[in-house]
């Protein structure tokens, strides 16, 4: 009998796991919130996703889709969260109300966001669900019409961590089933810092802002907008990230070397340009996308508020943070995810990472 498993969330990354998953022989659980079910009408009224690219190319039958979360994740072990960061703390809410012991919940990716669900589940007294998080989504990918996804690769390695620490190791070895790339860090917190997007998309998105509202989505963003004081900037963002993790005294790398082609390189243009998926990616087309509305507020903001609760300096990313509100019209301190959303306010560095370890 196939392995069962639930993909929540029908957007890029829902419809390329599961459409990937089932491809693959796993018997998918798909489900989307009633009010955007009209958004995949296709998929809910023919049960087929269509996809192409680096996963391969099929047209994939899903076993079940629907708006219903307990049947959704009913008699299934492994649930994959893959919406946008702004509704982790619902999922979170409403998932704890209907997981049960033995299952784990993954989100994809997290960037600190397990600790919203692990502290949910705690208040439930549910102690033996495992939560992971990833530090991106498995997949490079976009949606190409009603039911259609093209995947442009496959992150590898996808680093994952999870709450509670001292469980990494059995629970790696359950989702190398799914995911064979995937490479354990030392927590969640770890993983959150190891996120790609706050740390591309962001300078990017602000350095660029005049051209990307002109173009009206007519821009590609890593070749037209990832100029040498773009990368510079970003380089700068990520010193200030692995001075984070330093702190932490968890391993870290470059960015670099986590993107790009057949080729290793310091330099994250160089590695940008050494992958021809990159240059087909277009957008984004204004200041409502996700690179801004998620990767500023939800990505870079929670790194920031744990560096001052940390007393690390990061001026680069709190100087993105300050001018994002300018250009959104709204705080972006305030909007995303606070330390007591993620139930570490107040903990000293000895503390958290005491908790990040037993969940306790």
């Amino acid at each position: 009998m196939a392995v069962k498993v639930a993909v929540l969330g029908g957007g890029n990354g829902g419809h390329a796991a599961a459409a990937d998953l089932s491809n693959r022989g796993f018997c998918v659980h798909m489900y989307e919130d009633a009010r955007f079910a009209g958004n995949i009408k296709k998929v809910f009224d023919t049960h087929e996703i269509t996809m192409a690219g680096a996963a391969g190319n099929a047209t994939v039958k899903i076993d079940m889709v629907t708006s219903d979360l307990q049947e959704a994740i009913q008699d299934v072990e492994f649930i994959f969260v893959a919406v946008p960061a702004f509704a982790h703390d619902v999922y979170a809410r409403a998932l704890a109300e209907l997981v049960h012991p033995g299952q784990t919940v993954m989100v994809m990716p997290g960037t600190f966001d397990s600790l919203i669900f692990w502290k949910e589940f705690r208040k439930k007294g549910l102690e033996d669900v495992v939560v992971a998080e990833t530090n991106t989504l498995p997949y490079a990918t976009r949606l190409q019409g009603p039911g259609s996804t093209l995947i442009m690769s496959l992150f590898n390695p996808l680093k994952v961590g999870v709450m509670p620490a001292c469980r990494t190791q059995e629970t790696l070895e359950k989702l190398r089933t799914f995911y064979p790339s995937l490479e354990a860090v030392e927590s969640v917190i770890a993983c959150g810092l190891s996120s790609l997007n706050p740390i591309i998309h962001v300078p990017g998105c602000i350095l660029n802002a005049g051209r990307i509202e002109y173009a009206k989505g007519e821009f590609y963003f890593y070749t037209e907008g990832f100029t040498p004081c773009v990368a510079r900037t970003t380089e700068a963002i990520d010193k200030e990230r692995i001075a984070l993790l330093d702190s932490f005294g968890y391993a870290s790398d470059i960015v670099a070397h986590g993107v790009g082609g057949s080729i290793v390189t310091d330099d994250i243009g160089e590695a940008i340009a050494s992958d021809p998926n990159f240059a087909k990616i277009k957008g984004p087309a204004d200041t409502n996308s996700r690179y801004y509305a998620e990767d500023i507020p939800y990505g870079l903001a929670p790194w920031a508020k744990l560096a001052r609760a940390m007393n690390v300096d990061v001026p680069v990313i709190e100087s993105m943070i300050t001018i994002g509100s300018a250009l959104l019209g709204y705080g972006c301190w305030e909007k995303g995810h606070s330390l007591q959303d993620l139930g570490i306010e107040g903990m000293t560095k000895e503390e958290l990472k005491e908790y990040l370890e037993t969940g306790k």
